[in-house]
């Protein structure tokens, strides 16, 4: 008897570079957890070798890595991802990032559009006018190219809005928020009592944190002057400080420490792998910042480890931490805001701040759990192979509640919508 096999769906993912940001590791969270049995991923770098290549490839999964990022538009390099394109015979091809997505586009215009084509967008658009030349003409090709995706996802009704008052197709939007590993960062005893015996933090201690991907795009300056101001009132407390850059050694840290010394219960731990471990450090986490180029995720992985957070307005965080936390006006964050703030959360005691916590975490487990983002993923692939091929691929799409964030964002502050970053 003749078995009846399914074809997988190949999937095919063109993104700028693999280098460990925000959209890179969504594709690699992502393709850790794709059904193989449903689906074939592939995935190609414009760039060189980067840190989660063969994180990926370790997962069985094709890399490519094309050396090309800087010559996009160069016809020979597009010809050469076509000619790759057409040896691998995919079923869809999604773009990640501004460069891949372009990438996508011209690719498949070389080919005859034969492919069903997905954009993702994980950027906010700001201020353009902050970014290279390079990089606001790439901006201003993918808006003229993004009526050819049948798909363009965005991981937040911000960054939805702000790229149609731009001129991006509004069309065949769909949101699909980023994915955390709720096992992964998740509440731990152990780790809580490990990572603090590690750092000579003390079990009684209230221990604060700030984890960042992007130093420029974080106010440290004022975070650490509001340690100073919180130290004059309560004593036993820690502060630790994560991300690219956060070193001693730093000529940015350098730089604040002249202007005002570093206690010793300040810990300036740099780039870390473990940091499903240090969450759990934390009785609070903090994230002050005035912008965002891409989505926040400490934020999230410090809820999903029960840790109630104290933010600004930025991206979509007002929303994400409701009743769970507290918003901070950007523009009234001042250090001693931030620290009367941190001295009434640790005046209402243990007991309120981990019911705040557990509420954040029953919340991100809901709504945020990396299984439940990529059946929407797979089932989007589906989608379009199933019912995507006609009309060039074009399909109708009902859009979603982004809309009337869109419409109001157009009309009232049109302004900053229309402003941008890579």
């Amino acid at each position: 008897m003749m078995e009846n096999k399914t074809k997988k769906i190949c999937v095919v993912h063109i993104i700028t570079g693999l280098d460990a940001d925000e959209s890179a590791l969504m594709l690699y969270k992502l393709l850790a957890h794709i059904d193989r049995s449903q689906f074939e991923p592939v995935v190609i770098s414009l760039d060189g070798e980067a840190d989660l290549s063969n994180r990926i490839r370790a997962h069985g999964i094709t890399v490519y890595s094309l050396d090309m990022s800087n010559n996009l538009t160069v016809g020979w390099q597009i010809f050469k991802l076509a000619h790759l394109l057409r040896s691998i015979k995919p079923d869809i091809i999604q773009g990640w990032m501004y460069h891949g997505n372009l990438a996508t586009s011209l690719a498949n215009l070389s080919l005859g559009n034969r492919y069903p084509l997905i954009w993702t967008v994980h950027n906010t658009l700001y201020n353009i006018r902050q970014k290279s030349r390079t990089t606001r003409w790439i901006i201003e090709l993918t808006t003229k190219r993004s009526n050819t995706a049948t798909r363009i996802l965005y991981n937040t009704e911000l960054n939805a809005s702000q790229h149609i008052s731009i001129g991006y197709d509004d069309q065949h939007t769909q949101i699909i928020p980023n994915g955390f590993d709720t096992q992964l960062f998740s509440p731990n005893a152990y780790r809580r009592s490990n990572s603090r015996q590690m750092l000579g933090i003390p079990e009684d201690a209230i221990v604060i944190g700030m984890f960042t991907h992007d130093f420029s795009l974080n106010d440290h300056t004022l975070f650490l002057e509001a340690t100073h101001l919180l130290l004059q009132h309560h004593k036993n407390v820690h502060f630790l400080l994560v991300g690219q850059d956060l070193t001693p050694e730093h000529p940015s840290i350098i730089s604040l420490l002249k202007r005002s010394p570093m206690p010793q219960n300040i810990h300036l731990l740099g780039e870390r792998k473990d940091t499903h471990s240090l969450m759990n450090t934390l009785d609070i986490f903090s994230l002050i910042s005035s912008s965002a180029d891409g989505f926040p995720n400490s934020v999230i992985e410090a809820m999903a480890c029960g840790i109630p957070c104290i933010t600004t307005d930025i991206i979509d965080l007002p929303h994400i931490t409701g009743h769970t936390g507290q918003t901070l006006q950007t523009s009234d964050t001042t250090p001693s805001a931030l620290a009367f703030i941190w001295l009434e959360w640790i005046n209402a005691g243990e007991a309120w701040r981990k019911e705040m916590g557990l509420r954040g975490m029953a919340y991100i487990q809901q709504h945020y759990n990396i299984r439940q983002i990529t059946d929407q993923y797979q089932a989007t692939y589906k989608e379009l192979v199933n019912h995507g091929r006609t009309n060039g691929f074009l399909l109708p799409f009902q859009q979603t509640q982004f809309s009337r964030h869109a419409e109001k964002c157009t009309q009232n502050d049109s302004k900053s919508c229309t402003q941008g970053s890579r």
